[in-house]
């Protein structure tokens, strides 16, 4: 690849389902990323039942094309078995990487199941150089870094592409989330559906109110951030050493993915001298597909700072009309664009709290008379038996495109891999099958004359093994060995391959094929349940504290780095920090240590790796997620002497924890935590906003972030004295009146 190729660069696009992951192959992916129905960060998308999975890695391996595999969801102590066997079932299946958002479930992957290639999702919330140090350290072969992050500190956490621990990935195209990846609770602390498992239900594309708006009908989309389209970025992210460009939406259909795919393969595919040419034909084509605004999201300082404009409805599309009338079974539209039966719309209320309708035309009347399609200036009737409301806006998501559904229907069903290591002379040919659980050999005795001349090549014995008619088992992996220069007739090559494909189906078993997978469960069960909980003694309880308050509770005090009064308090490090500051917090952090300080609290995972080989405690805090044992155990072994569980865990979760982990836990038990932060320019009003329903949350700027709060504080009270207890005074007052037990009863769905 020349230095200045873009075409080297995987592209990588989202499926939600098997139509969209051919229609990005089709279009020029080089690898799709999606995920099964269970343990990963699009609950609402179609996605892949194993079957389904099997064929597709299986056809995507055949020509050419990779998979990865999405995994990438906080998990909970009660799944942990379920995880192990699916990540079982995925080893046997062999994605090109598995995409992880929970340390624990890295570090099971990497200690039971190594056939398994470790992507470290954006929800792990890597955004700086030691970020990077830690995730290579601790198994991942790429990360896909933080949304957040501008190309300007891309570049100087990679010293310009010269200093590279491992691959990195960068999101290219598509919907951004406001809030910094992986700590956002907003949809969980609004109704139970967490974020951080997939289920998120986006309150913040969501109408609020500044707090002098009342009597206002309709509020501001003040959380909703432009779509991404950072195409003309993509020769700097090469500088940088990215080697991954990655479109978001697995969400969408795969007209959306066939677009956003063919205008990126267009542009990476030409010359440095047709590139401007490529460019404005790729914007050409993006232009055809029904987005929000289009922007450079987080990368530039610019696009940050208009990234959110409150006059833009939060959800995605072209407008297209209006809903003049309404009836039980469908409703009037006036139309301003062209319509298709076929084509996906988003109906949404002048008043909807949410995201709108989204419906399938699959019927239009014009005229009262059936259409395939209405115009711009039509009054046409579409067939729905969802409820919509006159005045609606109509926007289009989606096209009508082409039906997959008789390739998915004839796409084969996925076939055992055999690895073999075959050797061949004059007298004789043997191959053994290296991955089953005990040495099988095929040898066929031979007669053969010296080739006098093109002697036989590696590649046509492989060819020619490739041709298997078995209907459980495919060529794998696979090395030839050639001795003696023998002569092999094309007849007498296919009479070879016969004999070896008959021994194989008669001789080896299922059960012998999947004796990998059965042995790297056994294994782990047999880890898991011996995990022994060794007698713990909790820590003392802590109040965390801003810089001027004094704790008069008779626990011991936190504060942040930078506020620090005392040795004997606790340090509380911050979540985000920029590759620009990251001097200054190691710098900080040696000067708190030589002036006495003992005890940190660590919020992010690359505070590992500031703090490594020094002399200190360190314990966990929130927003750093520990949601099982095995999570807690990884951070065991990066040091950490304390945790504390995470703060959407329900009572019966933490018990469930509390079993199995092998460190003192600690729970939040009062205080008002962020339930977002973000970069992004927030253009409010006043420090005190409301929803449609008059929930309110109050805003606090927090040095380059804004961090939204609601306006009721946390409180757990449970007389359990097996947890330390963490207050956070930071943003509350001890006693405050109307309080939220926020998942502790209801438990994290």
């Amino acid at each position: 690849m020349r230095k200045d190729d873009l075409s080297g660069i995987e592209l990588l696009a989202p499926a939600g389902n098997m139509a969209s992951a051919l229609a990005a192959f089709d279009a020029g992916a080089d690898a799709v990323y999606c995920g099964l129905k269970k343990f990963n960060a699009r609950d609402r998308s179609e996605n892949f039942t194993p079957q389904e999975m099997s064929k597709l890695i299986a056809y995507a391996h055949k020509n050419g094309k990779k998979v990865h595999i999405t995994f990438n969801t906080l998990i909970k102590e009660p799944e942990i078995l379920a995880a192990a066997e699916e990540l079982s079932m995925l080893a046997d299946m062999g994605p090109d990487a598995v995409i992880v958002q929970d340390i624990g479930i890295l570090a099971m992957i990497r200690d039971f199941f190594p056939s398994l290639t470790i992507h470290a999702s954006t929800q792990m919330g890597f955004h700086n150089s030691a970020g990077l140090e830690l995730a290579s350290k601790t198994g991942a072969k790429r990360v896909i870094l933080e949304r957040q992050v501008t190309l300007d500190e891309i570049n100087k956490m990679t010293d310009y592409g010269n200093k590279l621990p491992l691959e990195l990935e960068v999101f290219v195209h598509g919907a951004l989330c406001c809030c910094l990846s992986g700590s956002c609770l907003f949809s969980s602390w609004s109704g139970g559906w967490s974020g951080n498992r997939g289920k998120c239900k986006q309150p913040c594309r969501r109408q609020y109110f500044n707090a002098g708006d009342a009597g206002r009908k309709q509020g501001e989309f003040l959380f909703s951030p432009d779509d991404l389209c950072a195409i003309d970025l993509l020769e700097d992210f090469r500088k940088a050493g990215v080697c991954s460009f990655k479109i978001e939406g697995r969400l969408r259909r795969a007209d959306y993915v066939s677009k956003v795919v063919s205008a990126y393969r267009l542009l990476m595919d030409s010359g440095r001298e047709k590139r401007v040419q490529a460019t404005e034909d790729a914007k050409n084509i993006l232009r055809g597909t029904y987005t929000r605004k289009l922007s450079l999201g987080f990368y530039t300082d610019v696009s940050t700072k208009g990234l959110v404009r409150c006059d833009e409805i939060g959800g995605s599309g072209l407008y297209c009309g209006r809903v003049t009338a309404v009836r039980p079974d469908g409703f009037t539209a006036s139309l301003a664009k062209r319509l298709h039966v076929g084509d996906t719309i988003r109906v949404q209320g002048l008043s909807d709290s949410g995201d709108g309708t989204t419906l399938s035309v699959l019927s239009i009347r014009v005229n009262d008379r059936p259409a395939m399609k209405a115009f711009s200036g039509d009054q046409c009737f579409i067939r729905t038996d969802k409820k919509v409301t006159k005045d609606s806006l109509i926007y289009k998501t989606g096209e009508s495109c082409s039906d997959y559904a008789q390739r998915i229907a004839s796409m084969p069903t996925a076939k055992i891999p055999l690895n073999l290591d075959i050797r061949l002379s004059r007298k004789s040919i043997s191959a053994e099958v290296k991955n089953l659980p005990e040495k099988m050999r095929w040898q066929m005795e031979l007669n053969l004359e010296e080739a006098a001349k093109n002697p036989l090549q590696n590649e046509s014995v492989i060819k020619e093994f490739s041709a298997t008619a078995s209907e459980r088992f495919a060529l794998g992996e696979t090395h030839v060995a050639i001795t003696e220069n023998p002569f092999v007739p094309a007849s007498e090559l296919k009479k070879i391959r016969r004999a070896f494909w008959q021994w194989a189906e008669a001789g080896i078993t299922e059960d012998m094929t999947a004796w990998r997978r059965k042995e790297s469960l056994r294994l782990f069960s047999q880890f898991y349940f011996a995990l022994k909980q060794p007698e713990l003694k909790p820590f003392q309880d802590c109040t965390a504290l801003q810089k001027c308050e004094k704790n008069n509770t008779g626990t011991a005090t936190a504060r942040a780095w930078d506020e620090i009064h005392s040795p004997d308090e606790e340090v509380i490090l911050p979540c985000f920090t920029t590759e620009d500051e990251l001097k200054k917090l190691e710098s900080g952090i040696n000067d708190l240590i030589r002036r006495g300080s003992r005890i940190f609290r660590v919020t992010s995972l690359f505070h590992f790796e500031l703090l490594k080989n020094k002399a200190v405690t360190i314990r966990t805090c929130f927003p750093l997620p520990l949601t099982n044992s095995l999570a807690i155990r990884e951070c065991q072994k990066l040091g950490a002497s304390g945790a504390q569980a995470w703060i959407e865990l329900g009572k019966e979760e933490l018990l469930e924890l509390r079993k199995r982990s092998v460190l003192p836990l600690e729970l939040y038990v009062y205080g008002r935590p962020f339930l977002f932060s973000t970069r992004a320019a927030l253009r409010i009003r006043e420090r005190e906003i409301s929803d449609i329903r008059n929930n309110r949350f109050f805003l606090r700027k927090d040095g380059k972030l804004t961090c939204i709060l609601p306006d009721r504080p946390m409180k757990i009270e449970w007389n359990n004295h097996d947890f330390s207890r963490f207050i956070d005074l930071r943003n509350a007052v001890p006693g405050e009146a109307k309080t939220s037990d926020f998942n502790f009863n209801r438990g994290l769905s």
